[in-house]
């Protein structure tokens, strides 16, 4: 929905029931990023309910706007989550459930993620814990094979998203050299993964270099496009 920024929006909401009840804390997301600058949510005009105790609804509605302000999100923590992550090199297992390999080399980053998460559990709102536990793999043949077929199973999808990706930016003639740039590294990021674990699994990764050089060629192409955008704008304003 767009709501227009130069007039009041008034909403209203008739009952707090099992669809009210449903749609408010929605509703109340709405209310905060239409005016953040004045943080203030208002109950007014109520229309009393024998069957709803309105007052207490309202009051209801106060305390979780409030809380609403001062908590992150799901979405907000598993971006945090996520970066992380990737800055660990992770490896996401394709067994259920959220289970990754680290490299050893980032055993001391670890704790601090397991402490993150354990301080995140003593914050959480709802009564389901965060739990993460961490424990050391073996360093053999057999299970630097199993982390190999692991490996594989996990890159070449971010090799697919990535191509579909950049196949997009070039297809649609992205005119943003910012975003272009993005994937550039986030490319480049991705092959000194592999070469990392190269070094950590003790074997050459080459039943990926067919999806690599393609996602190479779009990364250069992408990069190419982004210095002609930034050189003909250049050149625009010199003029």
């Amino acid at each position: 929905m767009k709501f227009p920024m130069d007039r009041p929006v008034k909403i209203v909401m008739l009952g707090a029931g099992g669809t009210g009840g449903y749609v408010a804390p929605y509703l109340f997301r709405l209310l905060h990023m239409l005016d953040k600058a004045d943080g203030i949510f208002r109950c007014d005009n109520m229309v009393y309910d024998d069957a709803v105790d309105v007052p207490e609804c309202c009051r209801r509605a106060e305390e979780l706007f409030e809380l609403y302000q001062r908590c992150a999100n799901r979405k907000q923590i598993e971006t945090i989550c996520t970066n992380y992550l990737r800055a660990l090199e992770a490896t996401k297992l394709s067994i259920t459930g959220h289970m990754y390999f680290v490299p050893h080399t980032y055993m001391d980053q670890v704790d601090i993620f397991e402490d993150f998460i354990l301080l995140l559990s003593g914050l959480n709102k709802k009564a389901t814990p965060l739990v993460v536990n961490s424990f050391y793999i073996i360093d053999d043949a057999k299970q630097r094979e199993k982390m190999t077929e692991e490996f594989y199973l996990a890159v070449k999808k971010e090799i697919a998203a990535y191509q579909e990706k950049c196949d997009y930016l070039i297809k649609s003639s992205s005119q943003s050299p910012t975003v272009m740039d993005r994937w550039v590294l986030k490319v480049q990021a991705l092959e000194e993964k592999k070469r990392h674990y190269e070094g950590v699994l003790q074997k050459e990764l080459s039943g990926l270099d067919d999806e690599f050089s393609v996602l190479k060629l779009l990364s250069q192409e992408l990069q190419v496009r982004a210095n002609s955008i930034r050189s003909q704008r250049f050149q625009q304003r010199a003029a």
